[in-house]
């Protein structure tokens, strides 16, 4: 394949930091998933998009029987190389446009801005604050289409998380579906969420807060997708105002919960109806071709 040459594929996984420390799938136990393409790089108008993954899901495991295909960017498509960049969620969501990726599943952790979210639950975002969601836009312009701020997560496809995270996720932590309305918080990273920083996202609302899933749910909406997250609690609210000596991470929960945090990512897309039965496609509309064309 060369780098310019985007497949097709209807569903898509942004890998985070729920799967570091894994070659993922290829560590995570999932019988019929395989890796039939992985180190791609593909060409977009912003730069080079890379490593990319095609992944195929056997038609034994899947809702309709039939096989699948899904493409996997590592770490939300912002490392380049060694440095961090945030034009990545652009490119990476450039490509699944071309692709035709109707159906998106992003992996992330997060912290806590509620004193009841403890570190280990999983977070399933109802709706996202995020106060510079124009700065990487794929709209072209503002005067041809109207991105709605309505249900900007997908619910069957949070439904569907939640379902198969009821029966994996550990006893002893707890699974926030979408009726808990919980609202992710953006912050674009990579430092920490400071104390100051923390009551001010409280203050407006917020649950909790990540460096990634709010642009990727803006994006989802440009390119007319569905999107929701596989997301677990390693930053609990008290660490942030505990004493400099002691870590905002605390112990990590990667090693524990990350295998089982991907293991749920790929049975939701496994698990996905071949056919949405939500909104989400319909909240992009065109605009009157007037607003652009009479100057």
């Amino acid at each position: 394949m060369t780098p310019t040459e985007i497949p097709q594929a209807p569903y898509a996984m942004i890998g985070g930091s729920a799967n570091w420390g894994l070659r993922f799938p290829e560590d995570v136990v999932a019988p019929g998933v395989t890796v039939i393409a992985r180190d791609l790089t593909f060409d977009t108008p912003y730069g080079p998009s890379r490593d990319w993954k095609i992944v195929e899901f056997d038609g034994t495991i899947t809702a309709d029987g039939k096989p699948r295909r899904a493409l996997y960017v590592f770490s939300h498509g912002t490392t380049s190389g060694d440095e961090i960049d945030h034009e990545g969620h652009r490119k990476a969501f450039w490509v699944m446009r071309e692709a035709g990726v109707r159906r998106i599943l992003a992996s992330s952790t997060s912290g806590s801005l509620n004193r009841g979210i403890m570190a280990g639950d999983m977070v399933i975002a109802s709706d996202i604050l995020e106060l510079t969601q124009t700065t990487y836009s794929l709209l072209p312009g503002r005067l041809r289409f109207d991105a709605s701020g309505k249900q900007m997560i997908c619910s069957e496809c949070s439904d569907l998380v939640e379902r198969i995270a009821r029966d994996l996720w550990p006893t002893g932590n707890r699974v926030y579906g979408r009726t808990a309305q919980l609202v992710c918080a953006h912050a674009w990273g990579p430092r920490l969420t400071t104390p100051a920083e923390v009551m001010a996202y409280r203050s407006m609302g917020a649950d909790f807060i990540n460096h990634s899933f709010a642009p990727e749910v803006t994006l989802a909406r440009e390119i007319g997708a569905c999107i929701t997250n596989v997301s677990f609690i390693t930053a609990p609210f008290t660490a942030y105002f505990a004493p400099p000596s002691v870590g905002i991470l605390g112990e990590s929960p990667y090693k524990a919960l990350g295998p089982i945090a991907s293991r749920i990512a790929l049975l939701t897309i496994a698990a996905l109806p071949a056919e949405a039965a939500c909104l989400c496609s319909s909240l992009l509309s065109a605009q009157d071709s007037a607003n652009h064309a009479n100057r």
